[in-house]
């Protein structure tokens, strides 16, 4: 599933694979490296930008489903 990235026919679906396989490695690797600023910059902070994004895509999602309905 996470290989078909180019694939993907959403951006959504897209934005996912590139917090499952960047994002979510560096927030693991900053501790583990004993970076936590790292971690909180280039890991977290990216998760939720791009989580606030998909949620913000979901929700235009929703009301252009709403208006052909």
């Amino acid at each position: 599933m996470l290989l078909t990235f180019h694939d993907a026919p959403t951006v959504i679906e897209q934005k996912l694979f590139v917090m499952f396989l960047e994002h979510r490695m560096r927030t693991f690797q900053g501790p583990f490296h004993n970076n936590p600023d790292y971690a909180l910059w280039y890991g977290w902070s990216e998760m939720q930008r791009d989580l606030s994004e998909i949620k913000e895509l979901a929700h235009q999602m929703r009301l252009n489903q709403k208006a052909v309905y």
